[in-house]
C-alpha cells in the first residue's frame, strides 16, 4: 500500500527520486529469506571449540532449559552446524534424553559437549577406542575343526 502511494506521489509531483520504487513495484515479486542464526556476532574466534579442537565441556541443564539453550550458550559463534552440534550432543548424551529425542531433555542431568574432534569422529563413524587400538575383525576368528 505504501508503494503505491509513493508511485502515485511520484507521478503526481515528477519526482525521479522514486523511480526505483516505482520501478521495484513493476518487477515480479521476489521472496527473501532469512535464516536465524546461532549468535549475532556469526563466527567468534575466541570461542573455546575454535581455539582448541580438544576442547569439551559439560553442563548441569536447569529446569526449563532446552537444548537449543544449551547449544546457544557453549556453541556460539563456534562456526559449526548446529544440527550436527544436535545430533553429536543426543548420541554423546543418551541418558539425558527421552528416547534420543532432541525435544525432551531431562533436567538435573550433566550433559558431556563433545569437541571439535569428537564431533568429526563421530561424522566419520570413528570412535576412540577404534582409534587407538589396532585391533581387527580377523583377530577374532577362530576356527576349530579340521
Amino acid at each position: 500500500m505504501k508503494i503505491k502511494t509513493l508511485i502515485m506521489a511520484a507521478a503526481v509531483f515528477g519526482l525521479p527520486a522514486l523511480a526505483p520504487i516505482q520501478a521495484l513495484a513493476n518487477s515480479q515479486p521476489f521472496v527473501v529469506l532469512e535464516y536465524q542464526s546461532y549468535g549475532k556476532n556469526g563466527f567468534m574466534p575466541d570461542n573455546p571449540f575454535v581455539i582448541d579442537e580438544d576442547y569439551s565441556a559439560s553442563h548441569t541443564v536447569q529446569p526449563g532449559e532446552t537444548l537449543s539453550h544449551v547449544m546457544e550458550k557453549h556453541y556460539v559463534g563456534s562456526g559449526l552446524n548446529m544440527q550436527f552440534i544436535e545430533m553429536a550432543i543426543v548420541m554423546k548424551n543418551k541418558h539425558a534424553f527421552v528416547r534420543g529425542n532432541p525435544n525432551f531433555l531431562y533436567a538435573d542431568k550433566t550433559l558431556h559437549l563433545p569437541s571439535l574432534n569428537e564431533i568429526k569422529a563421530m561424522i566419520m563413524g570413528q570412535n576412540k577406542e577404534q582409534n587407538n587400538d589396532n585391533h581387527t575383525i580377523s583377530n577374532d576368528i577362530y576356527f576349530f575343526g579340521g
